[in-house]
């Protein structure tokens, strides 16, 4: 019984990885790219609509919050009970096993340290991009930045590889593969995306 409802959790817990969360992520990152098209002006636009939705702080909490708070805590517990074999076996897929327990861990601290400065600390779209671009400026905290963006940005594409194994999707040898190329090329693209982004604020 117990066994059966850790398969259960796992599925729910790998499901939120990629719906909602991933969903966020990418989405997240569609909001922000809007600083190329109208710099600052625009960005602040953006982001006042997005805080001017009806009912907006209901759903992301139902929607994101919740979500992220189960991902993360059940997946901190994976890292724990994890048997990391990357030094016996010295393969590809071992290293990405291996560091999507590292991201894990990485992402979950950028994520509060965000969210914190920049949804509780602040409230007005002027203040948050304000506060975000100071903090950009800043070479030391764009670095940390762009470490956080890029092992979120990781976490979500292998996982989304694994999602598609756990959920019978990629079968064979030649699918997963295939799948797993496929989820670098994820991680590539969001991730230029994902620094091109912060470049492109921290010369506001």
């Amino acid at each position: 019984m117990r066994a059966k409802s850790n398969f259960l959790i796992r599925k729910v817990h790998s499901l939120l990885g990629i719906i909602p969360v991933g969903i966020f992520l990418i989405v997240h990152l569609s909001i922000n790219s809007t600083v190329f098209f109208g710099g600052y002006a625009n960005y602040q636009f953006t982001i006042h609509g997005m805080k001017s939705i009806p009912l907006i702080v209901v759903a992301e909490l139902l929607i994101i919050a919740i979500p992220i708070l189960f991902h993360a805590v059940y997946g901190l517990w994976i890292v724990f009970v994890a048997k990391n074999n990357v030094l016996e076996f010295n393969y590809l897929r071992n290293w990405a096993f291996y560091l999507q327990r590292i991201t894990a861990v990485i992402t979950l601290i950028f994520v509060v340290v965000h969210v914190y400065t920049l949804r509780f600390m602040q409230h007005e779209p002027a203040a948050i991009i304000d506060t975000l671009v100071a903090h950009l400026h800043h070479p030391v905290y764009f670095v940390l930045y762009g470490i956080g963006v890029l092992s979120a940005i990781f976490h979500f594409a292998n996982g989304l590889f694994t999602f598609l194994i756990s959920w019978g999707i990629a079968i064979g040898d030649k699918a997963q593969a295939f799948f797993f190329k496929l989820s670098a090329v994820v991680f590539v693209a969001l991730g230029v995306l994902g620094i091109s982004i912060l470049t492109v604020i921290a010369r506001f």
